[in-house]
């Protein structure tokens, strides 16, 4: 068990260090396709890199304290053996630091269960009709924000009267684009990171360039742009404003 959080110690700060890199040089740039890879690139690059074993003679001044905790690390996940001496009794801060962790794991798994089975629900209470492509179009009567994940998009029946073209043609881009896998890669990183502010803000950043990708691909079909801007701007804030 200690090598198992050695390696997400070692993983969640090399995910820190690519997303400050990201900010730094990348997320400025409008070349969409080349950030969404950058970025999927660094999730998987930091899940790689803490197997790489690098050996030096002797250890850094800065590489000191990062040893230091993580043979504290190695030395929480093993069972001591053996008589132990008596001495002042010390707080568990480790072993309490490793159930506040898988405390953390039990609760954003509860939270995806539950996500997942209010999207359940919802398609339950759809029309469903399978259009081309293998995609699953769910329409409901009430009001509900219009989305997709992998092949079935959701929206309701007054969107899909006014709106329906732009509003499909944008969820069509995210399916065509593979999305929901980036999300899903994401989400697996949080799963398992979810003290890293990085890998938070790493899902953030893929969501927003999932939007630009699909923005552009509705605009490259035909649809008016000043039109498709005052629907996202009508989605936003409202009609009234």
């Amino acid at each position: 068990m200690g090598l198992f959080f050695v390696y997400i110690l070692k993983s969640s700060v090399c995910l820190a260090g690519f997303y400050l890199f990201y900010r730094l040089l990348l997320s400025k740039e409008t070349f969409h396709r080349f950030n969404r890879m950058a970025l999927l690139g660094l999730l998987v690059l930091s899940c790689l890199i803490p197997f790489v074993e690098v050996t030096v003679k002797e250890p850094s001044e800065v590489a000191l304290p990062f040893l230091s905790m993580e043979e504290m690390l190695m030395m929480a996940g093993q069972v001591e053996t053996g008589a132990m001496e008596e001495a002042v009794p010390v707080f568990p801060w480790r072993e309490w630091l490793l159930v506040g962790y898988w405390v953390g794991i039990l609760f954003f798994l509860l939270r995806h269960l539950w996500s997942l089975g209010r999207m359940l629900r919802l398609l339950g209470r759809c029309q469903r009709k399978v259009m081309e492509n293998g995609i699953i179009l769910y329409t409901h009567h009430e009001k509900v924000a219009p989305f997709s994940w992998m092949k079935a998009i959701v929206i309701s029946e007054e969107d899909l009267e006014e709106n329906g073209d732009a509003i499909l043609k944008h969820e069509y881009a995210h399916i065509r684009n593979r999305h929901s896998w980036d999300l899903l890669l994401a989400e697996v990183c949080i799963f398992f990171q979810w003290f890293n502010p990085a890998a938070w803000l790493m899902k953030q950043e893929l969501q927003n360039i999932h939007e630009y990708e699909a923005d552009e691909w509705v605009i490259s079909q035909g649809i008016d742009a000043k039109r498709y801007q005052l629907l996202i701007i009508k989605k936003a804030v409202g009609a009234r404003l």
